[in-house]
């Protein structure tokens, strides 16, 4: 998780050649260690911010996003770019979104996601714990890692054994991500997901693999 400093620095190494500096922020709000860091928008006049509703506020079927940046000109041509790739703009979609991102319902909003993210999350990190197949760094923000495979396990044809019968569990290959000995572990959802479920399948498919 980047902070204020490293993106300063990020930033000022950037300027040097005249590069843009692109920024994702659609996991913002969701640190458990340290602060938000500022936008790269706000930092560097070649600083361009983007986010969305889908993560932490959990209203991905909207599609609605945003872009923000100084220079009036790549705003417009982000603009034109987004109506010639889209034949059917979402409207209510903006308009939900708009009323999610108010002062008075976004922060209590935040508030809950973390609040249902940390305990996923703990309740991740108690089964990595007891599973001896598994490790993995947590993360510092967000609700995503990359859960280390035993030796020789590639993560291909275990996300592909996984999705099928008896498990019916999909997780994403960590070769997506140019880590082919790992799986992507999710915890988003809330506290209806199946989580125990899932985990208790993969747990499954491991003992199953190595018997």
């Amino acid at each position: 998780m980047l902070d204020q400093s490293a993106l300063r620095e990020i930033a000022e190494i950037a300027d040097k050649v005249g590069a843009w500096l692109l920024v994702d922020e659609v996991y913002a709000g969701l640190e458990w260690q340290g602060p938000r860091a500022p936008s790269i928008a706000g930092l560097y006049d070649r600083g361009i911010t983007t986010g969305s509703v889908s993560k932490a506020l959990g209203l991905q079927g909207l599609r609605t996003g945003w872009l923000i940046c100084r220079d009036p000109t790549l705003v417009m041509d982000a603009v034109i770019l987004r109506e010639n790739t889209s034949e059917i703009m979402n409207i209510m979609g903006e308009v939900i979104a708009e009323i999610a991102l108010r002062p008075d319902r976004l922060e209590p909003a935040l508030q809950d996601a973390c609040i249902a993210g940390a305990a996923n999350l703990a309740r991740l990190t108690t089964w990595l714990e007891a599973e001896p197949q598994l490790s993995w760094v947590a993360p510092r923000a967000g609700l995503i890692g990359l859960g280390r495979l035993p030796i020789g396990c590639d993560s291909d044809a275990f996300a592909k054994r996984l999705l099928g019968d008896p498990y019916r569990t999909f997780v994403l290959p960590g070769s997506a991500y140019g880590q082919p000995q790992h799986i992507r572990l999710g915890v988003g959802g809330g506290a209806t997901v199946s989580l125990e479920k899932g985990l208790a399948r993969v747990s499954q498919t491991l003992r199953d693999g190595s018997a």
